[in-house]
C-alpha cells in the first residue's frame, strides 16, 4: 500500500497531528510554555500512533512517534564528516584573551579598534552533528575523532527539543552543530530513578548524556532527559542567501525551531568579552545546566573565512576556560599502572572528594619526577584539581597537616602486573616494565593499539572484545588476531553470525596496509604517526629498519674531531692519487699513510677511523656524520633517546618473532606505500629552528604538535641540547624541561603554540 492508497482525511489528519505535536514540544520544551497539558498531548499522541499503525504507508521520518526509540542495533555505522569537526584552542586567563584578540587583528590587518564577538556559554555534554534534508532531519553522528563519528540518528531523534521538520527550511542541505545535555535538576531525579532500581549511577550529567546516546537500544535513550542546544552551522547547500554573522546565523536557527542559548551575547573587544565571562561565573550556579567556560567566536562569517584554521582548530575562536576547580583530601596509597609501551605511572588512591562536578577518588602523579617536585608522601593532605573533562591531578601536598607516619612513595623493582624488572633510563622521566609481550598489562594496551583507526584500523575490535579474547586466551599478541576462526568469535558475548564476519573481514583487510602504519601499529616507545611515517621513507623496508644501530641513527662520531677537521679530513682523502692509495694494503701501512697524509691526526683518532673503516675504498666513502663528533641525526625527528628505543625494540626477540609472524600472517604494503614520504612542509616560516616536545597537552596531541610544526619547515627532536630553539613543554615535562632550563633554552607552552603556528 502507498500513500496515496489511505484516504485522503487519513493522510491530512495525520499530517496535522504531527505539526500540531511538534509545536507542543517546542512550546514545552524550548521555550517552556506549554499550552496543553501532558494528559491532552498523549491524546493527541496515541491518535497518531493509531493512524500510522493502521496505515504504515503514511508513516514520516519526522513523525513524533519515532521519539520513543526502535529496535537494538547491533553497533553504530560510521559517519564520515564533510566538514570536520573541530576542536578549540583555549584561553586560561584575560591575558591570553587579550593575545586571542591581537592576533585576530594582526592577521586581519585590521584599523579598528575592537572586533565583534558573539559569546557562547561552553556547555558540558557531547558535540553532533545534525543533517536536515529539505527540512527534514534525517542523520546524526557524533564528532568521533573530528573527521569520522558514528551514527546515533534513532537516539537524536527521541530528543523532545530536537524539532523533525525544520519550520520555513530552504530546499536543500542543512548542517548544525550542537551539544547533548543533561540539566542538574533532571540528572539528580534519573540518578534517584537509577537507584531505586539498582542500576547504574551516573558521576556528572556529561556522562549521563554521552552515555545515553551511545546505548544500541534507542527506547532506553527514549527514557532520558536529553536536551540540545545548537551553536554553530557545518556544510549548508541551499541556493538561499545564508546570514553574514554568526549572530544572524543563530536567529535563522532558531526561527527555524532549532533551541539556540538565550544566554549568547554579542560583544565589542576582548574587554566586554572579559566583563561577560566574569559575570558568567557569578551566575553559572544558577543556570539549569552544566558549563565549564565560554566561547568567544569572531561574529563576522567573512573574517571567519579570512582567519581560516590552524591545526584542528579555528583561529578566530577560543574557549575561554572557567579556574579548575580543587579541593583538598587525603592521600591514602599510591597505585603503578602499566600503559602499552610499559610505562609506570603513579596513581594517588584518595578519600574521596567532589572537585570539578565529580566525585574523584583517584588523580594522576604523571611520573616520579613529578612526584619528587611535589613533595607528595602517602597520608599527606593533598591538593586535588579538575577541570572539565582533564583527569585529576595531584597538585600537591599541604606539608603543615603532614602526618608522623606519612611514607615516601616508592618506585617498584618489579612490575605491579608480571613481576618483571622496572627499568629506569637517566635521561627519561617514564620508568618501564621490561616484560614486553609477558606483561598482561602491555599485552591489552597493545592490542587496542594495533587494532586501533590510526594503526592497522580493525574496526569492530572494541575494548570489552579484546578482553573477552585475552581472558580466554584466543589472543595473547597482534598476530594470533590473524589466525582466528568464525566459530571462536562465536564463543564471545555479543558476538552474533554477522559481527563474527564482519569483524573476520575487517581484519582481514587491514592487511593490506602501509610501512608507516605497520611501523606505527608495532607500538615502539616514543614512535608516533609522524615519526612512523618518516622511518617509514627513509628506510623503505622494514628490514632495513630493524637492522639499524643507534649510531646509524645518531652518529657520535670519533671523539675530539669537530666539523671543521671532518670536514678537512674528507677532503684530505677524496684528493688523494688512486696510485697512491692502491699500494696501501695492511693495517700498520694504512696507518702510516693515515699520518702522513692527515697532519695533526692523533694515533688515538686513527686507530678510532680504521676500526671503523678498515680499507682506503671505505675511508674514501666517509661523510661528516660519520666522523664528526655528536654529528646529526640520521631521521628527522630521531634523537638519542628516540634511537634506544627504536634499536632496543627491533633488538628484543619477542618482537623480532612477532614482526615475522605479521608479515607470516599475510601484512603486506605496496612498494609505493612502503616508501611513502613524510609530511612535506607547506612553507618554510619555522625553517632551521629546532623543537623538542615534552609532557602532556590539552589541545592537541604530541604527534599532532610534531606535524604541525614539520609542515612548516621545523625540525623535531627527541632530545634537548645546545642546538634546540625551544622546548615545546606540557604538563609533566620532567628531566627534559629542567636541562632546557639548564641550558637556556626558551619554553613555550601550550597556549603559545597558536602563536607560533599561526
Amino acid at each position: 500500500m502507498t500513500n496515496t492508497d489511505a484516504p485522503s482525511d487519513v493522510v491530512e489528519q495525520a499530517e496535522k497531528l504531527r505539526k500540531e505535536l511538534a509545536h507542543h514540544n517546542r512550546q514545552y520544551y524550548e521555550l517552556d510554555q506549554p499550552e496543553i497539558s501532558d494528559a491532552q498531548y498523549d491524546v493527541l499522541f496515541r491518535e497518531l500512533q493509531a493512524l500510522e499503525k493502521q496505515f504504515p504507508t503514511i508513516a514520516s521520518p519526522d513523525s513524533p512517534t519515532l521519539r520513543v526509540g526502535g529496535a537494538a542495533l547491533d553497533k553504530f555505522s560510521k559517519v564520515e564528516h564533510r566538514q570536520p569537526m573541530l576542536s578549540l584552542d583555549n584561553a586560561f586567563s584575560e591575558k591570553e584573551l587579550n593575545d586571542f584578540e591581537q592576533r585576530i587583528k594582526d592577521r586581519l590587518k585590521s584599523k579598528t579598534t575592537s572586533i565583534e564577538f558573539v559569546a557562547e556559554p561552553k556547555l558540558d555534554g557531547l558535540a553532533v552533528s545534525l543533517i536536515y534534508q529539505d527540512g527534514v532531519f534525517t542523520q546524526g553522528a557524533t564528532r568521533g575523532d573530528g573527521n569520522t563519528g558514528e551514527d546515533i540518528t534513532p537516539n537524536l531523534r527521541t530528543i523532545r527539543s530536537l524539532p523533525l521538520r525544520l519550520d520555513d527550511a530552504p530546499a536543500g542541505r542543512i548542517e548544525v552543530r550542537g551539544e547533548v545535555f543533561i540539566d542538574k535538576g533532571a540528572f539528580e531525579e534519573l540518578n534517584r530513578h537509577q537507584a531505586k532500581h539498582k542500576e547504574k549511577v551516573f558521576v556528572n550529567p556529561r556522562n549521563a548524556a554521552a552515555g545515553s546516546l551511545r546505548l544500541l537500544d534507542s527506547t532506553i535513550t527514549a527514557q532520558r532527559p536529553l536536551r540540545i542546544i545548537v551553536y554553530a552551522m557545518g556544510l549548508i547547500e541551499v541556493e538561499n542567501t545564508l546570514p553574514e554573522t554568526h549572530w544572524d546565523m543563530l536567529q535563522w536557527f532558531s526561527r527555524m525551531g532549532l533551541p539556540v542559548s538565550d544566554q549568547s551575547e554579542t560583544l565589542s573587544g576582548a574587554s566586554a568579552c572579559q566583563q561577560y565571562y566574569e559575570r558568567m561565573i557569578d551566575t553559572r550556579d544558577s543556570l539549569p545546566y552544566e558549563i565549564d567556560g565560554i566561547v568567544f567566536k569572531v561574529n563576522s562569517l567573512k573574517q571567519q573565512q579570512d582567519l581560516g584554521f590552524v591545526s584542528r582548530a579555528p583561529r578566530w575562536a577560543v574557549a575561554y576556560k572557567f579556574p579548575a576547580e580543587e579541593a583538598t583530601t587525603q592521600l591514602l596509597s599510591v597505585d603503578f599502572q602499566v600503559g602499552r609501551t610499559g610505562a609506570l605511572t603513579p596513581v594517588a588512591r584518595l578519600e574521596p572528594v567532589f572537585v570539578g562536578g565529580a566525585m574523584v577518588s583517584n588523580a594522576t602523579l604523571h611520573n616520579m619526577d613529578e612526584v619528587a617536585r611535589k613533595g607528595v608522601m602517602v597520608g599527606d593532605t593533598v591538593t586535588v584539581r579538575r577541570a572539565g573533562d582533564v583527569i585529576p591531578e595531584v597538585v600537591g601536598a599541604i606539608v603543615s597537616k603532614r602526618p608522623d607516619d606519612a611514607a615516601r612513595i616508592m618506585l617498584p623493582e618489579s612490575c605491579p602486573v608480571c613481576t618483571s624488572p622496572v627499568i629506569v633510563s637517566d635521561d627519561v622521566a617514564v620508568a618501564k616494565c621490561s616484560g614486553g609481550f609477558n606483561c598482561a598489562a602491555q599485552r591489552r594496551e597493545a592490542l587496542k593499539h594495533f587494532v586501533s583507526r590510526r594503526a592497522m584500523n580493525i574496526d569492530g575490535l572494541g575494548e570489552k572484545l579484546i578482553d573477552q579474547l585475552l581472558e580466554r586466551h584466543m589472543v595473547n599478541r597482534p598476530s594470533d588476531l590473524y589466525s582466528l576462526t568464525k566459530e571462536q568469535l562465536l564463543e564471545l558475548d555479543l558476538v552474533a553470525e554477522k559481527s563474527a564476519e564482519n569483524l573476520l573481514n575487517a581484519i582481514d583487510s587491514s592487511k593490506q596496509t602501509t610501512l608507516g602504519r605497520f611501523i606505527f601499529a608495532l607500538g615502539i616507545p616514543e614512535v608516533g604517526e609522524t615519526t612512523a611515517r618518516q622511518l617509514a621513507a627513509h628506510f623503505g623496508d622494514i628490514d632495513k629498519l630493524a637492522a639499524a644501530s643507534h649510531e646509524y641513527f645518531v652518529p657520535t662520531g670519533i671523539p675530539g674531531i669537530g666539523k671543521t677537521r671532518a670536514v678537512r679530513i674528507i677532503e684530505t682523502l677524496q684528493s688523494l692519487p688512486q696510485q697512491d692509495s692502491d699500494l696501501v694494503a695492511s693495517k700498520p701501512a694504512l696507518e702510516k699513510w693515515l699520518s702522513e697524509h692527515l697532519s695533526g691526526i692523533k694515533p688515538a683518532e686513527i686507530d678510532a677511523l680504521l676500526d671503523r673503516f678498515p680499507s682506503v675504498s671505505s675511508l674514501r666513502s666517509i661523510t661528516s656524520a660519520d666522523i664528526q663528533s655528536k654529528g646529526e641525526s640520521r631521521v628527522e625527528g630521531v634523537g638519542a633517546t628516540m634511537a634506544t628505543f627504536i634499536v632496543d625494540f627491533f633488538n628484543h626477540t619477542d618482537n623480532a618473532k612477532e614482526i615475522r609472524s605479521l608479515l607470516g600472517a599475510g601484512i603486506q604494503w605496496s612498494t609505493s606505500a612502503g616508501t611513502e614520504a613524510a609530511d612535506a612542509p607547506t612553507d618554510d616560516s619555522l625553517a632551521g629552528s629546532v623543537y623538542v616536545i615534552s609532557g602532556k597537552f590539552t589541545n592537541m596531541s604530541r604527534d599532532e604538535i610534531t606535524a604541525a610544526l614539520v609542515a612548516k619547515g621545523a625540525k623535531v627532536t627527541g632530545s634537548v641540547s645546545k642546538k634546540t630553539t625551544a622546548l615545546i613543554c606540557g604538563e609533566a615535562a620532567g628531566s627534559k624541561l629542567a636541562k632546557a632550563e639548564a641550558l637556556g633554552i626558551e619554553v613555550f607552552t601550550e597556549s603559545a603554540l597558536d602563536k607560533l603556528l599561526s
